[in-house]
């Protein structure tokens, strides 16, 4: 087992921007890797819209290298911030203004896969519901009435569809 070492004693292994052609290759590759990650999260906003969410699910494993790649450069980015401030690559406003719109996109894929979420949780429920009112016991009222006791029996579910 590895001591322990506080972060500040830790080497930072992030590239450092010392020059104009080192920005603008950073912020190139934060652009290339938006132009990978962007399509992505469009079908897969798309899918959950239309209910396909087995196909969705599936582009799960690429969207989230393109997601780390994307965030690997924008972390690089904010640790070379004055650097890039100085020498003021030429495509910094272009992805600034993509940044903004990705942002917007993530918020309605969030949206989108909130409501499918809700939609399957609502579904199950109701199914549990159904499934338990014909596992749970009938019995008679004083009055000669049928009564069934509240409840739903716990369903198992295998997400290995």
């Amino acid at each position: 087992m590895r001591p322990k070492v506080p972060a500040s004693e830790r080497p930072d292994l992030r590239p450092k921007v010392t020059r104009p052609d080192e920005a603008e290759a950073l912020v190139s590759s934060a652009l290339a890797a938006l132009d990978v990650l962007e399509p992505l999260i469009e079908k897969e906003t798309e899918l959950f819209r239309k209910g396909r969410v087995r196909e969705a699910r599936s582009l799960a494993m690429t969207k989230n290298e393109a997601a780390q790649d994307y965030t690997r450069c924008l972390e690089t980015l904010k640790s070379n911030a004055i650097a890039i401030g100085r020498f003021q690559p030429s495509n910094l406003e272009r992805l600034k203004d993509r940044h903004e719109a990705f942002a917007r996109l993530m918020s309605l894929n969030m949206a989108v896969v909130a409501t499918a979420r809700t939609v399957s949780e609502g579904l199950m429920r109701d199914l549990a519901d159904t499934l338990g009112q014909n596992s749970s016991p009938k019995t008679y009222l004083r009055g000669g009435g049928m009564h069934r006791k509240a409840g739903t029996a716990p369903l198992a579910l295998s997400k290995a569809v």
